[in-house]
C-alpha cells in the first residue's frame, strides 16, 4: 500500500513540474506573448524582456505589397516579416500596426495558419511552432485590411528573436518597422518631421545626459527615459512651451546599459537610443 501511495505522489509531483515548466516552454515555442514589439504603445518593451541582451534596429525586415502611392482604405494587403540571423536555427517574431498610444490600426488576418497566429485580442501576429526551426533565415506572411479613410500613416512595429538550439545565451533581438501612407495623403514623416528635433549627449553617458529639444509648435512637452524592460526611469512634463529646451538627466544612479529617451509633443514623437556607462 505504501509503495502505491509513493508511486502516486511521484506521479502527481511529476505532473505539476511538467505543467509549471511545460506550459511556459510551449508558450515560447508556439508564439510569444503580446505587448513586446518595441513600439511606443508597448512602452518600448521587446524580446529582451525575457531573452535578455540588447535589442538592435534593422531595416527591411517588414515588407508589403502596398504600392508607393499608399494603401486604399478597406483593401487587403500582404505583409511579410523576415528574420535573418546567420548561424541560428530557431526564429520568432511579433508584429503589430499601431498608433503611438498602442491602438491597433486596420485588421490583421492570418493567411497561413501553420506558421502564424493572432494574439492579444488579434492586435498582434506571431509565429507558430511549425515555423520556429530553420537555418539562418525564416519568413512569415499574413494579411492586413487597411483602416478607414483619414487614418493617414500606419507604422508596423516588429520585434524578432533568434538563437541556436534554444540556448538563451545566444539570443539575438532585432527591431524593425515599416511605415506606409494612405493613398492620396502626404506622409506624416514628411510634414511632421520639423515639429520636434531632439539631440542627446554625451552618448555613452556618464553621470548625466543632456537632452536638447527644438519645438516648432507650442504644446505640452513630455520627456521620458525608459530602460529595455519598458520601465520609466525618468519623466518630466513642461506645459505650453515652444522653442529650444534643455534638460539634464542624472544617470549616475542608473545601471549600465541601453535606454531610450522618448520625447513627445501632441502626436509628434521622437525616440533616441542612448547608452549609460558610469
Amino acid at each position: 500500500m505504501k509503495k502505491v501511495v509513493f508511486t502516486i505522489l511521484i506521479g502527481i509531483s511529476t505532473l505539476i513540474l511538467l505543467e509549471s515548466f511545460g506550459t511556459a516552454s510551449l508558450g515560447k515555442i508556439d508564439g510569444t506573448e503580446p505587448g513586446f514589439t518595441g513600439s511606443p504603445g508597448d512602452s518600448l518593451k521587446n524580446c529582451t524582456k525575457c531573452h535578455g541582451g540588447n535589442a538592435y534596429s534593422v531595416s527591411g525586415w517588414i515588407t508589403s505589397n502596398i504600392p508607393s502611392s499608399g494603401y486604399i482604405p478597406g483593401n487587403t494587403y500582404t505583409i511579410t516579416a523576415k528574420n535573418t540571423s546567420l548561424g541560428h536555427n530557431r526564429f520568432g517574431f511579433l508584429v503589430s500596426p499601431q498608433k503611438l498610444n498602442g491602438d491597433l490600426l486596420g485588421t490583421l488576418v492570418i493567411s497561413d495558419t501553420v506558421k502564424t497566429k493572432l494574439v492579444g485580442n488579434s492586435k498582434y501576429v506571431t509565429y507558430r511552432a511549425a515555423s520556429v526551426a530553420s537555418q539562418d533565415f525564416m519568413s512569415w506572411t499574413f494579411n492586413w485590411i487597411a483602416p478607414t479613410a483619414g487614418t493617414g500613416d500606419v507604422v508596423f512595429y516588429g520585434a524578432f528573436n533568434s538563437n541556436q538550439d534554444g540556448h538563451k545565451g545566444g539570443d539575438v533581438t532585432q527591431l524593425s518597422t515599416l511605415r506606409v501612407k494612405e493613398n492620396g495623403t502626404a506622409s506624416i514623416a514628411n510634414f511632421n518631421s520639423n515639429k520636434i528635433t531632439v539631440s542627446a549627449y554625451p552618448n555613452p553617458a556618464s553621470n548625466f545626459i543632456n537632452v536638447n529639444v527644438a519645438l516648432a509648435q507650442k504644446g505640452n512637452l513630455v520627456i521620458k527615459m525608459v530602460n529595455l524592460e519598458g520601465k520609466i526611469v525618468y519623466q518630466s512634463t513642461e506645459e505650453n512651451i515652444s522653442g529650444l529646451i534643455n534638460k539634464q538627466i542624472e544617470t549616475s544612479q542608473l545601471a549600465n546599459g541601453v535606454y531610450f529617451i522618448q520625447t513627445q509633443i501632441g502626436e509628434n514623437i521622437a525616440t533616441n537610443k542612448v547608452v549609460v556607462f558610469n
